[in-house]
């Protein structure tokens, strides 16, 4: 018995183009500089966030996909600097990709509580196949090679990456759209066949306000309603929900999907419910966990995705004047 996948580059092609879509995060503001270069120094000083996301664990081949950002806010401004790490990878032996960025975002007082903020990234990209994996007709051929000499696979290419965006808040309301792949690199295994990434475009937003009786920066009850839709390609979807902060504690629902769009008879865009608790220590650290409860034909078989993120700010300098900083979820 073959132990080893059977794969042949029409079925590798298959796979390259069904995962041309991005990576997603259920926590999407959580991923500030994911969600929107924009977003890059809206901290009072240094912030480190960290993102894991295992999805369709009950389905192999998964998806596993990590990211690390790191943002400051420079001294004195409104203006940031930020680099951001993310590695993405499909199945034990599948595709992977790992993006490294840098970028700034350029922030403009037009009142004492409004702000609009202009980022843009820079990135490079690796991304590639491990063909140890696999197991190919030319191998099957020459008696079981260790190696495959398909000719027009290319194992590993690179590329770079632009992405930019603008933000507009208030103390309790904002409103962005990032665009990303401005230049659209072509991202084909296969040599004389070329595939451009398409560019993903996001537009999100939200509103928060209390429920106690306390003025919105002083409230130890707070509710956040967000959005966040994103298209790329022929495919896209919508976020919608909501969370509750409760002093340290923090609650929230979501749901992903466009019910009412079918991208085929019978199969309606509706994907996910998804569930969030998180909480805060006493050193500032913030915790948050979601879980996906899948909503689609794929069923909880798939085994849903789990995601865990983890942030750290360092406070603000007690002597540093109140800054505005965009009243988003911290989940």
């Amino acid at each position: 018995m073959i132990r080893r996948s059977t794969l042949i580059p029409a079925l590798l092609a298959c796979v390259v183009i069904t995962r041309a879509q991005d990576p997603q995060f259920s926590q999407w503001l959580a991923a500030p500089q994911y969600l929107d270069p924009a977003f890059i120094g809206n901290t009072a000083r240094h912030r480190v966030v960290l993102n894991h996301r295992v999805q369709w664990p009950g389905i192999q081949p998964g998806f596993v996909t990590s990211a690390f950002s790191y943002d400051h806010r420079l001294p004195g401004t409104i203006h940031g600097l930020g680099m951001y790490v993310m590695h993405d990878k499909a199945g034990q032996h599948g595709l992977y990709s790992t993006l490294l960025g840098a970028g700034y975002a350029h922030g403009l007082r037009i009142d004492r509580n409004k702000v609009i903020r202009f980022g843009l990234r820079l990135g490079y990209t690796m991304r590639g196949v491990d063909p140890s994996g696999f197991l190919f007709a030319d191998q099957i051929v020459r008696e079981g090679a260790a190696r495959t000499i398909e000719p027009n696979l290319v194992e590993r290419i690179t590329y770079v990456d632009f992405a930019s965006g603008v933000l507009y808040h208030t103390d309790q309301f904002w409103a962005g759209v990032s665009v990303n792949h401005l230049n659209r690199p072509d991202q084909s295994l296969f040599m004389e066949q070329q595939t451009r990434l398409a560019m993903r475009v996001s537009m999100h937003g939200g509103y928060r306000f209390p429920l106690d009786e306390l003025p919105p920066d002083r409230s130890l009850t707070r509710m956040t309603l967000a959005m966040h839709y994103k298209a790329q390609a022929k495919w896209d979807q919508l976020d919608l929900g909501g969370y509750i902060d409760h002093k340290r504690l923090t609650a929230g629902i979501w749901y992903r999907g466009l019910p009412f769009k079918a991208y085929a008879p019978g199969y309606d865009n509706s994907e996910a419910v998804i569930l969030l608790v998180g909480f805060e220590t006493e050193s500032q650290l913030r915790v948050g966990y979601s879980y996906d409860i899948t909503v689609s034909r794929m069923t909880m078989r798939s085994g849903g995705a789990h995601e865990i993120s983890l942030t750290y700010e360092w406070p603000r300098k007690h002597k540093t004047r109140r800054l505005s900083v965009v009243p988003c979820p911290k989940f």
